[in-house]
């Protein structure tokens, strides 16, 4: 049987070293409650999914220390990141999720290897697979299906977007929500660009309040389908998510 690999930031860390002893939750939540007078136990109050934490034993093997110091140098430059960057295992099947890494425990040096324990936070405890695209005709609709076994928020884009009858471009998904824009009087047709993770509108190139009775999209795992009210063909985006 091959053995696991490990990628990190693009790079194969075990190229060059052994990587072991992998510890991460099933699943790690927030859990509230509160005591509710004259009731046995407590009331939920809340729950969600705090960050993900993977740490990884990693064994720099070399002939002598001069050579896994080396190793040690060019592991740490590798590691030695300002933001959330890909970690993928081969086990994934192709997931990854998006980590920075700490290796502030001691190292054990040995006769023969050096040996760190290295944390990956992931602020985001989701883990990321394919990439999907969606077109929405001009005025029409498009029924797509969304994999992974957590929801997931698209990016929405059209080049030239004009207003329906109703005087707004509308966005609809089958639950009922909606993205809704309104292109400017005296245009007929203006860039639309959303980003429902980020929580971004921008119309004709300028930042807008989302419409106070609509709201971002978002897929859970399954079938939907999207309906345009208004013109210009949408490129709607998104990336699967599992837990």
């Amino acid at each position: 049987m091959s053995r696991t690999r490990v990628y990190f930031d693009g790079y194969d860390l075990t190229k060059f070293c052994h990587v072991s002893d992998l510890r991460e939750p099933l699943l790690s939540r927030n859990i509230t409650s509160v005591t509710v007078p004259g009731r046995d136990g407590s009331m939920l109050t809340g729950a969600n999914l705090t960050e993900r934490t993977l740490t990884l034993t990693i064994t720099l093997m070399g002939k002598d220390i001069e050579e896994r110091r080396a190793s040690a140098r060019m592991l740490a430059a590798i590691l030695d990141v300002d933001s959330a960057r890909p970690l993928a295992l081969s086990i994934d099947g192709g997931l990854y999720y998006l980590a920075i890494p700490n290796a502030d425990a001691d190292g054990m040096l040995a006769c023969n290897a050096t040996r760190y324990d290295v944390t990956f936070r992931c602020l985001d405890p989701v883990a990321y697979g394919a990439e999907r695209i969606v077109t929405v005709p001009s005025g029409g609709s498009a029924t797509f299906d969304v994999g992974g076994t957590y929801p997931t928020m698209p990016n929405v884009s059209v080049a030239a977007a004009g207003n329906a009858a109703n005087g707004y471009w509308r966005l609809s998904l089958d639950d009922g929500d909606y993205l809704q824009a309104q292109i400017p009087s005296g245009v007929s047709t203006a860039p639309i660009e959303a980003d429902c993770q980020g929580r971004v509108l921008k119309v004709n190139g300028t930042v807008k309040m989302l419409h106070s009775l609509s709201d971002w999209l978002v897929f859970e795992p399954g079938r939907h389908e999207l309906t345009m009210q208004g013109s210009g063909e949408a490129i709607v985006t998104f990336v699967e998510r599992w837990l």
